[in-house]
């Protein structure tokens, strides 16, 4: 989960668009120095933007305001690409392709069922661990939100550009404000976030197409696609195995192995070539939910180390200490902030 956090990037745009809205709303903002136009924001970081932004503004739909102010600057070269496509059905087969230029976040899927074009991408690791719940969901409502608001840009003021909306983020509670935004249902708490476009908006030309320039960008936006880290999403698929195993109450690497389909000493050998121990990840993943789980009152220590698939209380409890330097029912108690530089999760 930390390596999804640093690998993963957002462009330098994404910085400007949340000084806009700071400007807008006469809010502090959260971005201390100008990045360069190629620059790229750590997811990890970007989350942290987020959550600054969250405490000044605290509006539960406030990502879609940020992703509604959404300009071709913000996004660059990709957003000039897509006003040179010929009709919207270039700009969606390409979006997949290319938004990881500006948004490299989970990898977008693309799919079809007989009335409609489906986009849609998975949740990371980090969130069904239960962690950064709040500025996720932020980060999920700008994407959409920008994804609605670059279509609107591409093709007018067409009546009805998306069908229907799934949200894999927790439900607000005024669900009004998205449905009127996106003008059709959305739905929350779902699997995967997943956008429904009618068939029929994929043959619409785009108002200022232009082939040549069309060609021009695409080998450009290639060889800035060439450049950026090569896609791995093993260690993702890992930590989301090691926590379906945690709620099935196994944490032995022959199980997880075992649900990968590949053999135990294969899952450490193809870790390890990656500087990736799947102990590290155990302990890493068990951290994060013993804290999440530590905060809610109604479980106790030993339903805690149930639910961390630990053979009783007293292992979980070493393996805390070993980690913070104190007991859980310690650290409940006080509730003492915790440095991840300073834990041992090895």
């Amino acid at each position: 989960m930390k390596t999804f956090l640093k690998v993963k990037t957002v462009g330098s745009g994404m910085t400007r668009l949340l000084n806009d809205f700071c400007i807008l709303h006469d809010l502090e903002s959260p971005v201390s120095r100008e990045y360069a136009i190629d620059e790229q924001i750590t997811f990890g970081k970007w989350l942290k933007k987020l959550k600054y932004l969250d405490r000044q503004y605290r509006k539960e739909s406030i990502g879609l305001e940020i992703g509604a102010l959404i300009n071709p600057t913000h996004i660059g070269i990709s957003a000039y690409l897509a006003n040179s496509c010929t009709k919207l059905s270039d700009f969606l087969e390409l979006s997949a392709k290319y938004t990881k230029l500006w948004y490299n976040y989970m990898p977008k899927k693309i799919s079809f069922n007989e009335k409609q074009f489906i986009v849609s991408w998975d949740k990371p690791a980090y969130l069904e661990a239960g962690l950064y719940t709040r500025e996720t969901a932020i980060s999920e409502e700008i994407q959409v939100s920008i994804f609605y608001h670059r279509l609107k840009q591409l093709v007018g003021n067409y009546s009805q550009i998306i069908d229907s909306i799934e949200l894999a983020t927790p439900r607000p509670s005024q669900t009004d404000i998205y449905e009127k935004m996106f003008n059709c249902p959305v739905k929350f708490d779902t699997e995967q976030t997943r956008i429904f476009l009618p068939r029929e908006i994929l043959d619409i030309p785009i108002a200022h197409s232009d082939p040549f320039l069309f060609q021009i960008l695409c080998k450009e936006v290639d060889r800035i696609l060439a450049e950026m880290p090569k896609e791995d999403s093993f260690a993702e698929i890992v930590n989301n195995t090691i926590i379906r195993a945690l709620q099935d109450n196994h944490a032995h690497i022959e199980y997880v192995a075992r649900s990968l389909n590949i053999s135990a000493r294969v899952l450490q050998k193809n870790l390890k070539e990656k500087d990736l121990s799947f102990q590290e990840m155990l302990n890493e993943i068990r951290f994060n939910l013993a804290i999440k789980f530590l905060q809610d009152e109604n479980l106790s220590i030993a339903d805690i180390s149930f639910l961390l698939a630990y053979r009783d209380q007293t292992s979980f409890n070493r393996a805390f200490k070993n980690w913070t330097g104190m007991a859980p029912s310690q650290w409940r108690k006080s509730k003492v902030p915790i440095s991840k530089n300073n834990l041992c999760l090895t």
